[in-house]
């Protein structure tokens, strides 16, 4: 076992992830940019708007359907990478480890214990990659609060423009809508934040790991 082939993987999935963010933000800002024209600068007359407007509905549902299968995905991609690294530490025999590989995953589907346990298994994972008898002592990059105050922060925001469009059903004003796509600007902003600092993350602790390979019977 070694995590070559999984990091290598999960660096170019959060390359397009992070891509992908940035795609949604230029769509969402067209979006808006769209209703904008229409309904404060009188720019369209309601035939043309209703073309653009089913372009951009066509546009959204791609740009969305990407969007989701990347971050479906990351459950996958990221988990593997998460318990790969954790279980490497266990491998070579580094004491005082607390959290398994297993839970080093399972943390994040714990309801409220998600808010913390994630973060302390991957500063674990971090620390202990670097082999030494001080590992517990060393000091985790700035990267770490900014990965997970960015997830947090967009988790929740995330939450409230789903809880939005749900509660929008089929009468809604343009200015609803221009308020779920400013928020889904700042959601997937602080996703690129989070993807590039634990993109970072994992560079240090695949380099630290490059040479340990294992044979699991």
């Amino acid at each position: 076992m070694n995590s070559h082939f999984i990091t290598k993987f999960t660096k170019y999935f959060l390359y397009g992830f992070m891509a992908v963010c940035f795609v949604n933000i230029i769509s969402n800002i067209m979006q808006i940019n769209l209703v904008n024209d229409y309904s404060f600068r009188n720019l369209y007359s309601d035939d043309v708007y209703q073309v653009l407007a089913e372009k951009n509905d066509s546009r959204v549902a791609i740009v969305s359907g990407l969007y989701g299968i990347f971050l479906l995905s990351s459950f996958f991609i990221i988990g593997r990478w998460l318990f790969v690294s954790s279980k490497i530490n266990h491998l070579s025999h580094v004491k005082n480890l607390i959290i398994s590989p297993g839970w080093a995953v399972g943390w994040y589907f714990v309801p409220f214990a998600n808010l913390v346990m994630p973060y302390r298994s991957l500063k674990e994972t971090f620390k202990a990659s670097f082999y030494t008898e001080d590992w517990e002592s060393i000091e985790v990059p700035h990267d770490f609060p900014a990965w997970w105050t960015a997830w947090i922060i967009g988790n929740i925001l995330s939450n409230a423009s789903l809880r939005l469009e749900l509660n929008l059903g089929e009468s809604y004003t343009l200015t609803q809508l221009n308020q779920i796509g400013y928020l889904d600007i700042c959601i997937d902003l602080l996703y690129i934040i989070n993807s590039f600092a634990l993109l970072r993350i994992i560079k240090i602790v695949s380099n630290n790991q490059k040479d340990k390979n294992f044979t699991l019977t």
